[in-house]
């Protein structure tokens, strides 16, 4: 099991667009498997089942049922093994939900927070939002966006190369703010644009677990959340608090973004039409 959860880690960050999607969804949907077909899955992510089917042979298994029985087994021996009087076995998987549960404590106990408010604030009010990341590849940043977008017009993605970095420097500095995501990886060219933004005098905001990587005067308004159970970075901890701030954005304003949703849900139909 643990290899299956370091497997699925890797896909995340090396997998193919779609390999990034069904590996996201099986850590964070892990308990749900049992529920779980490989055409269900096929249907929740756009794909198709051919996809599906070939993602899950790269990991070893010939359908999504040998993952099923994989965590079956695992339970059965769990259950049947003695605890040890002080503390109960932990299986990969009670470990991860456990994780996942600590997470969104540490961004509900955030959420009660006045810098939560500050930011929730400026990510609604301001006129143009830019979205950076320190990975791309990990996905999470251009999901925020994309979500985003959805919720407010004017939201920019800035890729890493460099080059869409100058579409925030043609932006007004008044009503422009700027959204730093660390998702892991190098944070070199990430820090370069927090700096030339803040020198530029553009309103920023840092979302990460490593703050001490940054410094206390990396942005205006910084996001930081506890590190993993087991002192790493964790994407689990990212994913909590970008659910939880879109949520939040929608729940303020939601009667202000309707007829937005409406042609949105328009323009969806039209194209899947």
């Amino acid at each position: 099991m643990e290899k299956l959860l370091i497997d699925l880690t890797r896909s995340m960050k090396t997998g193919t667009p779609s390999e990034r999607r069904i590996a996201k969804y099986l850590i964070e949907h892990l308990a749900e498997l049992p529920f779980e077909t490989a055409a269900t899955l096929a249907e929740k992510l756009s794909l198709s089942p051919m996809t599906v089917g070939r993602f899950l042979r790269s990991l070893g298994y010939r359908q999504l049922s040998d993952i099923r029985e994989h965590l079956r087994e695992e339970t059965h021996i769990t259950e049947t093994t003695p605890a040890a009087p002080q503390e109960a076995p932990q299986t990969p998987l009670s470990s991860l939900m456990l994780q996942q549960i600590q997470a969104v404590q540490a961004v509900y106990d955030l959420a009660g927070q006045s810098v939560w408010k500050t930011a929730l604030n400026n990510i609604a009010d301001s006129k143009n939002v830019y979205v950076a990341s320190s990975a791309e590849g990990f996905g999470i940043c251009r999901y925020f966006y994309t979500k985003l977008l959805e919720s407010r017009e004017h939201v920019h993605y800035l890729q890493r190369d460099g080059a869409t970095y100058i579409a925030l420097m043609d932006e007004p500095i008044e009503g422009t703010l700027l959204i730093l995501m660390d998702c892991g990886g190098n944070l070199a060219a990430l820090q370069r644009l927090a700096k030339m933004a803040m020198k530029a005098g553009y309103k920023t905001m840092l979302i990460t677990t490593r703050f001490y990587e940054w410094g206390p005067d990396s942005a205006d308004i910084c996001l930081t959340i506890p590190l993993g159970q087991n002192g790493g970075h964790s994407m689990l901890q990212l994913v909590a608090i970008t659910e939880f701030m879109l949520h939040s954005l929608s729940q303020k304003s939601e009667s202000s973004r309707r007829d937005r949703y409406r042609r949105i849900g328009e323009m969806q139909r039209a194209l899947n039409a």
